[in-house]
């Protein structure tokens, strides 16, 4: 082999672009992974929200217009605690069966909560209010101290055909703080933070 046979040498301008050029190859492939991340993120963060924002599903199609509405029961009926306790409870079917021993109607809803209370099962039914493990609620002190009706803090849950699957009213620190301020009760911390 002759000198003549073999290319020249690249002048150094060239060889520094083909760095360039495989540098900015490997920058446009670290941009589309970085871009493939986020849409990734965006994806699977809207698929959290979009089921966090939909309604629970219950074990029974509760009506509560029936209960409290045609029926003329109060909260308390069911809610036992609302009054005197910390916590409201969620019926079960040591309430329920006190009118639901047997079937007083053809509807399938009440043949199933039936069944549940003939077989002993607790209904599994969905909690749709959750207060935070920090914050420090009672009922009792809102409702029989405070004098507050259920609805302010729960909605019209009494003029729902369907079951609540989410809540009516949002519950937040700001909501709470707003009605304590326009009834005159503290906002401090200590009040409902532990």
């Amino acid at each position: 082999m002759t000198n003549r046979d073999a290319s020249p040498p690249a002048p150094p301008a060239t060889r520094r672009a083909g760095v360039a050029l495989r540098s900015s190859g490997a920058a446009a492939k670290g941009v589309l992974v970085a871009a493939a991340l986020v849409a990734l993120a965006l994806v699977l963060g809207g698929a959290v929200l979009w089921a966090a924002r939909r309604p629970l599903e219950q074990p029974i199609a509760f009506n509560h217009a029936l209960h409290v509405g045609q029926l003329e029961m109060d909260c308390t009926d069911c809610h036992l605690y609302a009054v005197n306790g910390v916590r409201a409870t969620i019926p079960n079917i040591e309430v329920c069966a006190d009118c639901h021993d047997e079937a007083a109607s053809e509807s399938a809803e009440e043949t199933r909560l039936v069944e549940y209370v003939a077989s002993g099962e607790r209904v599994p039914w969905r909690k749709i209010y959750r207060v935070p493990e920090h914050v420090y609620f009672s009922h009792r002190r809102h409702t029989q101290l405070g004098g507050i009706e259920c609805e302010t803090c729960h909605g019209a849950v009494g003029e729902q055909v369907e079951p609540v699957g989410r809540p009516l009213v949002r519950l937040s620190m700001e909501h709470c703080m707003r009605c304590h301020q326009d009834s005159g009760v503290s906002n401090d911390c200590l009040l409902c933070h532990r």
